[in-house]
């Protein structure tokens, strides 16, 4: 009983084992670009990135440009994409040749077709008129789906701990079919009452669990979160802070609710303290290594297959 043995530890010793048993990383080959979000947002502007692919190349493109949005100036909505911004709405800086500083606003979501000139002006110091005349040789369309492709890299952060919830999510399915356990993503204090009739005292009236395991047989239900941390810093103790007061309260209920607490990553070395006080207080703290191990298949199976831990 590889569980057995750990949960018996004190905490120091299980941290040790935790600590010694961190993956070095949980990036997958799909962490990397969200192909689907970037064809999604290219394809947003696909018939305004080809209507503006006329401009590439011209020699007296300022007129040209200005020409071009003035008869058609809901093409001005494809510009953010074209310089990297996610922002439609651009709060805009300009300092003139004796540093004399002014403040404009350019919406290019909602066109003002009284100021295609400001828009023209932006565009041009904003330097893409010139790309477009002089480095531009391409179609736009190819040209922004690179450019959706760099600013996807900005979604590495929360795709991380996306990662863990799949990975998580995929090892507690299959767990539970060989089981006969019931479980749900994303699982809710009121899904929980209503489809098992087991109360989940919450701090947040809007917290949903990453996955709750059901077992019929015993009545219980098991509460998972899960998060992966690569790099260190002051959000490891908050963190570890948060994990052991929702332990503290959820496994207040008076039916029979168990926490467990998936995490992993090499920044946890940096979170010494604050993960040894959560240690004090949270017996089911798991990496990928103790999954990969059976430890919670082993949780699950006494419950299930015996009735009894």
């Amino acid at each position: 009983m590889i569980l057995k043995d750990y949960l018996t530890k004190d905490p120091i010793d299980r941290l040790s084992t935790f600590l010694s048993t961190l993956s070095i990383t949980n990036r997958t080959p799909e962490y990397y670009v969200n192909w689907e979000k970037v064809a999604r947002e290219t394809e947003k502007f696909e018939l305004e990135l080809h209507t503006l692919n006329y401009l590439i190349g011209k020699d007296n493109i300022r007129e040209e440009a200005l020409d071009l949005f003035t008869r058609q100036p809901q093409l001005l909505r494809a510009i953010p994409s074209l310089i990297a911004s996610r922002d439609k709405v651009l709060d805009i800086l300009s300092m003139d040749e004796h540093d004399e500083m002014t403040f404009d606003h350019l919406n290019f979501s909602t066109i003002d077709t009284n100021r295609i000139v400001d828009y023209v002006d932006f565009i041009d110091k904003a330097g893409l008129l010139e790309f477009l005349q002089c480095k531009a040789n391409r179609s736009l369309v190819d040209y922004v789906y690179g450019v959706e492709t760099g600013l996807d890299s900005n979604g590495r952060k929360n795709r991380s701990g996306d990662t863990m919830e799949g990975i998580v999510g995929r090892h507690v399915q299959k767990i539970c079919q060989q089981y006969v356990l019931e479980f749900k993503a994303q699982a809710t204090a009121p899904f929980i009452r209503e489809n098992w009739g087991v109360t989940v005292p919450v701090d947040k009236s809007e917290r949903r669990f990453d996955v709750a395991v059901y077992c019929p047989i015993r009545h219980k239900v098991w509460l998972i979160e899960t998060n992966y941390y690569g790099g260190g810093g002051s959000k490891l103790k908050a963190v570890a802070g948060e994990f052991t007061e929702l332990s503290q309260f959820v496994t207040s209920s008076a039916d029979d609710v168990e926490f467990v607490w998936v995490t992993d990553g090499q920044g946890w070395k940096t979170a010494h303290l604050p993960l040894s006080e959560a240690f004090a207080h949270i017996a089911n703290v798991f990496n990928l290594s103790m999954l990969k191990e059976g430890y919670l298949a082993e949780l699950f199976y006494l419950s299930s297959i015996n009735g009894k831990e």
